[in-house]
């Protein structure tokens, strides 16, 4: 049960998770006084098996800026210096290197991190900890009211007020955001008819930091590297496929896994020798229709979410963390958040991005799925020709990074 009375800050965050606890220690050391609501207790223990995301290095840049990557790397971190990207079925593939991106012309270490969900967020409340943010964990939204110069948040729970009156609320409470409902703001988007599977596997030979993705008429298949030398598979399959999968025994999951990989991955990594515990979960696309509301703004996948097949939904969401930071600094002076001008700046200065991405990973998707005479050879063509361009290559390889994303946003700081 809350206790009574209200409390009085900047901003209210709601959504306890890794980009929640992200915005709420960047605006903290913007000098905002924030409160941050967490209808659960996180849990630090990694699950079998893992739960883990792909961070690039844009990513890692600002993880970095907010203290969270120094624990994290301590933790153990899966580098990817290098991605080779195989068609089933088709003679061409493309591989991306570490060592040929330059970032303010000095070699980067790696094009992506593969971290445990559980340590990333264990390491961002461990800054948490440290700062002057209001957590209130196993608390409850039981209602909103907005007028033109604040927002009050009615609350249930452990929390030791009942109302938190800010002059900004932040959603950062998932894929079916209550705030994104509560405030009005309609979603769009589809169910693919397809479920990833989740599992960590350990294979004959060491990974050598490389990432695998695997394009194939169901959908694709990633491996990702793990810092023990394990990989993370994500594998999107039909759900009576992954009905069948889910239920077979080990031994004939792993022939099946084998079956579906393409042989020019099976000679890098060879025989599969373990697999955790599988896991499951529907993909869907659920992007809000709009990003912000008077006094409201959504950030992660409140505000998108997008098809696993290109690894960017975390790097997507801190990147609306980098974003809404920005306005906000640069909104400080006038001790409004939530102003309509400081709104829009965020709105529009992500639209673009989530629009570009979004749409790359349904090109990607419905590219790969097409199954019309000549499609095959004209994805062949594709993989071959970006291969030899150096230029596309190049423009390919910095997307990975984060980094093209990374520069556009240190102009807004610069602003």
């Amino acid at each position: 049960m809350a206790g009574g009375g209200t409390l009085r800050v900047d901003v209210v965050i709601v959504g306890g998770g890794a980009i929640g606890v992200c915005q709420a220690l960047a605006l903290d050391r913007l000098g905002y006084q924030v409160a941050l609501i967490e209808r659960g207790s996180p849990c630090f223990e990694p699950g079998n098996p893992e739960r883990v995301v792909a961070l690039n290095e844009g990513s890692r840049i600002e993880l970095d800026r907010l203290g969270v990557w120094s624990s994290l790397e301590q933790m153990g971190t899966g580098w990817i210096r290098h991605i080779m990207v195989t068609e089933s079925g088709a003679a061409s593939m493309v591989h991306l290197n570490a060592d040929e991106v330059r970032h303010q012309g000095r070699r980067v270490d790696a094009l992506g991190y593969v971290v445990d969900m559980a340590h990333l967020l264990q390491s961002c409340y461990e800054c948490l900890s440290v700062s002057s943010v209001h957590l209130w964990k196993e608390s409850v939204i039981c209602g909103l009211h907005v007028d033109q110069e604040k927002v009050d948040v009615h609350l249930s729970g452990a929390a030791p007020v009942e109302r938190v009156q800010a002059r900004l609320l932040i959603g950062a409470d998932g894929t079916h955001s209550q705030i994104r409902r509560l405030a009005g703001i309609a979603p769009f988007g589809w169910d693919y008819n397809r479920f990833g599977l989740v599992a960590s596997i350990r294979c004959e030979k060491p990974h050598e930091q490389t990432a695998f993705e695997c394009f194939r008429s169901s959908g694709p298949l990633a491996y990702l590297p793990l810092a023990d030398g394990r990989y993370s598979i994500v594998w999107a399959v039909r759900p009576r496929e992954a009905t069948q999968l889910l239920n077979m025994e080990t031994a004939v999951f792993q022939r099946a896994l084998m079956q579906a990989t393409d042989a020019r991955i099976l000679e890098r990594i060879g025989a599969i020798e373990q697999v955790s515990p599988l896991a499951s979960y529907p993909l869907e696309l659920t992007i809000a229709r709009r990003f912000t509301k008077p006094r409201i703004a959504l950030v992660g996948n409140a505000a998108h979410t997008i098809h696993p097949v290109a690894g960017q939904g975390m790097n997507l969401g801190l990147r609306d963390v980098m974003r809404l930071s920005a306005v906000l600094d640069s909104a400080i002076g006038h001790r409004d958040p939530g102003q309509t001008i400081v709104l829009q700046a965020y709105s529009e200065g992500r639209r673009l991005d989530v629009a570009a991405v979004s749409a790359f990973t349904e090109g990607l998707v419905d590219l790969f799925a097409l199954r019309l005479p000549g499609a095959g050879a004209l994805r062949s063509l594709g993989l071959r020709g970006l291969q030899r361009v150096t230029f596309l290559q190049d423009m390919l390889i910095d997307h990975a990074a984060g980094l093209i994303q990374g520069e556009a946003q240190r102009e807004v700081f610069c602003a």
